[in-house]
């Protein structure tokens, strides 16, 4: 049974179950390594500088406010996985360039950073937080007897 927008309550269901998995990977992976200097560092650990403060601190904004639009969602607001899927967006943003600075500077530095599994998990998860809006099951036609 369609509910409004053309949607069942199963898609939304999924849906907003797939945004909120989503802010939870991204709380999650900052108690996973990261980068590897000498002793493998989390998201959360030491950070040298205010530059290395703020990713951790965007994640865990990004991570409640995609969990809060995952929620909203399933309530059965549209605006709800339309917040989920841009701050999905954002995270991958934020963990393609982690991802990408650390094997640029580690390549021009020649230094002995090694980036460890934590970018690498938060990108999966912003992806299936981004793709959560376009998860729904095909409707199938009845058929015509004659």
């Amino acid at each position: 049974m369609p509910e409004a927008g053309g949607q069942s309550k199963a898609d939304i269901f999924v849906q907003g179950s797939v945004a909120i998995a989503a802010g939870v990977i991204f709380f999650a992976v900052l108690f996973l390594p990261w980068l590897y200097e000498g002793t493998a560092l989390s998201g959360l650990v030491h950070p040298a500088s205010q530059a290395a403060l703020i990713i951790p601190m965007t994640l865990i904004i990004l991570a409640i406010i995609t969990i809060f639009g995952g929620a909203i969602h399933m309530a059965g607001f549209g605006v709800g996985i339309k917040l989920a899927t841009v701050t999905s967006a954002v995270a991958l943003f934020i963990s393609i360039m982690a991802i990408v600075v650390t094997v640029v500077s580690a390549t021009l530095l020649e230094e002995a950073i090694k980036l460890l599994i934590g970018p690498w998990i938060c990108a999966a998860g912003a992806i299936f937080g981004a793709i959560s809006s376009t998860l729904e099951r095909r409707q199938q036609k009845p058929q015509e007897t004659s």
